[in-house]
Parts: structure tokens; C-alpha cells; sequence
């Protein structure tokens, strides 16, 4: 896998981090990704999403407002849905670390001085090592079975609250739990992982996790966003 995140516009590349050796030179690549997304944009009004080319796949992921342009490369034995799931955490990452809420004026923040983003580089480091990891679960039905784990564990606490407090008392945790997810449903970053945004909770049912498709999302991603609810609920 190898990431580029350029300016749309100019092409100036921002960060590029190799996991794979390319016989062409970096700067080359950039600007040929950047002009024929460019080129796509101004013919067809679309960038580009995900394209095959030269052996391998490509995922496009753009933000208009702040004028970003994030490019991953993988071989193609990774699907292009979890490719492009993988890329969207790490421009969700970058938009959070150095964009926050300023997206029109941001770029006066880095006035072309690329080297303010090299510490970003351990952060796909961080990401791309838990992806490594995550690629030895190589079924969907482990996947289902890890998750099952989980549901079972928030079923316990769900039975436990049940069993073990009067009625007034459950009333009030529901309460809480029910606000605590409306919180974690309304952060920019869940929102912008739509599979994140099937984690459910009813006075009813409890909690359900069981929803979301492993094809459409990265793995510790979910499981680092379950074991925080966990934590958050106890």
C-alpha cells in the first residue's frame, strides 16, 4: 500500500508514505494522479473513485472544502472497499490533525512547507501495522465471530443492569446509555464511516453491533470503537 495526500489544485504533494518500491520517480506519480483526477473532474464532474491500473488498485478520496486530494495504492488481493476504507481513516486522521474546523483557510496554515506533515507518516505507520495484523483474520466468518464475542459481552451487561437494579435505577442507566450513543452518533468521525453508524441502542433490545458489513469496513477500526463503548458503559 503506498499514500499520497496532494493539493488538488497545485498537485503539490503533502505527504507521500511507500509501503511498495515504484520504478517511476515520486513526483512523477503525484502529478500524473493529481491531472488525471483533474482531468476527470472538468470532462465527466466526478473525480475519480477507484481505478485499476498498472497492476494494481487505486482508491480517490477528495475534500472539496480544504482542497485535499488522498490516493492509496494496494495489490489487488485487498478489495477496493476495504482499500477505500482503509484511505478514509486516514484522511479523516489528517483532517482532524491538521484541518479541524477551518477547512477555506487552512492552507495558510502550511504556506507550502510540506515538512510540517512528516510526523503524520508514524501515524499510517500505526495504522498500516494493525492492518497487517488484521489480515491474518482472512474469513468473513471470523470476522462475524469476533464480533459475536462483543455482542455477547454488551449482552451481558445489558442483562446484568436488567437483572440487578430496581426498576428507577435502570430507567436512569438506559437514559445515559441513550445519550451516550446519541453522542457517539453525532462525532464527525463516525459519521464519516457510515458502517460505525450501525451500532445501536434500545431500552428494549440493547445493544446491537451485529449490523455492520465486514466488507465495508476496517476491522480494528470497529473493534477499537466497541471496546470504547465498553469502557464508556461500565
Amino acid at each position: 500500500m503506498n499514500v499520497w495526500i496532494l493539493d488538488s489544485e497545485s498537485g503539490i504533494t503533502l505527504l507521500y508514505k511507500p509501503y511498495m518500491d515504484f520504478a517511476l520517480d515520486e513526483d512523477l506519480i503525484s502529478g500524473l494522479l493529481a491531472a488525471l483526477n483533474q482531468f476527470t473532474t472538468y470532462e465527466f464532474k466526478q473525480g475519480i473513485e477507484s481505478i485499476e491500473m498498472g497492476g494494481l488498485r487505486w482508491s480517490y478520496l477528495e475534500d472539496n472544502e480544504a482542497k485535499l486530494l488522498f490516493i492509496a495504492a494496494s495489490e489487488k488481493n485487498i478489495s477496493s472497499n476495504m482499500l477505500k476504507a482503509r484511505l478514509n481513516v486516514i484522511m479523516q486522521t489528517f483532517l482532524e490533525k491538521y484541518v479541524s474546523g477551518d477547512k477555506e483557510n487552512w492552507g495558510s496554515v502550511w504556506k507550502g512547507d510540506t515538512e510540517l506533515f512528516s510526523p503524520f507518516k508514524d501515524v499510517i505507520d500505526e495504522y498500516y501495522a494493525q492492518w497487517l495484523t488484521a489480515e491474518n483474520i482472512t474469513t468473513i466468518a471470523e470476522y462475524f465471530d469476533i464480533l459475536g464475542v462483543f455482542q455477547q459481552i454488551l449482552n451481558l451487561l445489558t442483562n446484568l443492569i436488567e437483572a440487578h437494579f430496581p426498576a428507577e435505577k435502570k430507567e436512569t442507566i438506559n437514559s445515559q446509555i441513550d445519550s451516550m450513543f446519541k453522542h457517539y452518533l453525532s462525532n464527525e468521525y463516525v459519521k464519516n464511516n457510515s458502517e460505525l453508524s450501525k451500532f445501536s441502542f434500545s431500552g428494549f433490545t440493547g445493544i446491537n453491533i451485529i449490523n455492520i458489513d465486514p466488507t465495508k469496513c476496517d476491522m480494528l477500526v470497529v473493534e477499537k470503537q466497541i471496546i470504547n463503548l465498553i469502557r464508556r458503559i461500565v
